[in-house]
């Protein structure tokens, strides 16, 4: 205990076991609490980790410049008063114990503060087994891993699938798997590091198998039932290590060894019990289910492509339907149009008139012209009859353009 009147040596704040990295520039800063005027001396030790270089690195006397300063204990430092020490570029020279003394003039035993630094170092992993392992179930097993040459001395940690096992040792840590089944399998990885850093950790993996027999076995037949013309899968599964071969029987007879198996035209006879055997060197498990054959599609779904083909069709077949039936409605109204404008029309006069010409035309008789004289005698009739033609051809003339008319009036209807 140090009287209230004096002054006191206070360690650093950031702890008396201090790390650094190689090649940095760091300060292990003591400080004093009093009246630093009542201070007579002021002393920097260094004790190698080693324990080859023992020795005064400074002194100051009372509050005057730092003096005696020996750099053959470490090459490269500075004091900073009142009682900072900088290291400067440290390397693996600077491993060891510093400590900071003081002595004032109330005091007869002077006062001091130790701190212990580490250049960090990173260690290298090595393991007394292989990195690959296989077991039979019910074996022991054990592999030491150590982390050596490290600086601190490593820490060294176990763990499994990632997650940590067991506890951690200094520089060694063995694992134990006493009466091995399949949940011991896994990978497991040593970690050992001296500081928390990936710079300054090492590590190092072994995988661990354990051989048993078949487990969990199941067959899938896919679709079930299976439908007549089409096809259907068989998958097989199970856990074992080895990893199982696996044989297909149906009904009890041999089909295949597979572990699938795809039928691309189901027939009626492919019904019935099918099972699957899984096996390995340490054993056997089987798995069986019933295959049901029909010959309709079962499923209340319906085929989005074929769906969508028939709704298309139903378009194409309603237009055109429709264009159809158009076509003839339009036809009937058109026709029954023109009966109307027809039934419209008026009567003709039934009383055609009669010509003179019309009266020789009907007295000429064509069958007596087959001699000269009747042919001398029409022309004759014809010469005398020649006065009332013009009379005629006045009256025919009358006739056609009464036709004309009738003609006209048709065609607009």
């Amino acid at each position: 205990m140090f009287s209230c009147c004096l002054g006191q040596v206070q360690p650093p704040s950031n702890g008396t076991r201090l790390i650094f990295f190689p090649g940095s520039t760091v300060k292990i800063d003591w400080s004093y609490v009093g009246d630093i005027s009542q201070v007579d001396l002021r002393f920097w030790f260094f004790n190698s980790s080693d324990g080859s270089r023992t020795g005064r690195l400074a002194r100051v006397l009372e509050d005057g410049d730092p003096g005696q300063q020996d750099f053959s204990l470490i090459p490269r430092f500075e004091i900073d008063k009142p009682a900072t020490l900088i290291l400067k570029n440290v390397d693996q020279s600077y491993n060891g114990m510093y400590t900071f003394s003081l002595l004032d003039k109330k005091s007869a035993q002077p006062q001091t503060s130790e701190v212990v630094v580490f250049i960090a170092k990173k260690p290298t992993v090595t393991l007394t087994c292989y990195s690959s392992v296989i077991f039979n179930e019910c074996d022991d097993f054990t592999c030491e891993c150590q982390g050596l040459g490290g600086n601190p001395s490593a820490s060294v940690t176990w763990y499994k699938d990632g997650k940590k096992i067991a506890g951690t040792g200094t520089e060694k840590q063995i694992l134990t798997l006493m009466n091995v089944d399949e949940t011991d399998r896994g990978t497991y990885k040593c970690v050992t590091e001296s500081y928390p850093s990936t710079m300054h950790r090492d590590e190092k993996s072994i995988r661990v198998d354990v051989k048993f027999g078949p487990k969990d076995t199941s067959i899938e037949l896919k679709p079930n039932p299976a439908i007549l013309g089409r096809s259907f899968t068989i998958t097989c599964n199970s856990r074992g290590f080895p990893e199982p071969s696996y044989t297909i029987s149906h009904n009890g007879s041999h089909l295949i060894n597979a572990k699938t198996y795809t039928d691309n035209d189901v027939a009626w006879t492919d019904a019935g019990v099918y099972e699957c055997n899984a096996g390995n060197e340490r054993g056997n498990d089987t798995a069986s289910e019933v295959l049901k054959v029909t010959g309709e599609v079962t499923s209340s779904k319906v085929d989005c492509e074929s769906s969508g083909t028939v709704v298309v069709w139903h378009i194409v077949l309603s237009l055109v339907s429709g264009f159809i039936l158009g076509i003839f409605f339009s036809y009937i109204v058109s026709y029954s149009r023109s009966r109307w404008f027809r039934n419209r029309k008026p009567e003709r006069n039934p009383e055609t008139k009669t010509t003179e010409a019309d009266t020789t035309y009907q007295e000429l008789d064509l069958s007596k012209m087959n001699t000269e004289d009747n042919y001398q005698s029409l022309r004759v009739n014809a010469a005398v009859c020649n006065d009332a033609t013009n009379d005629d051809d006045s009256t025919y003339t009358q006739l056609s353009k009464t036709r004309d008319v009738e003609d006209n009036y048709q065609s607009l209807t």
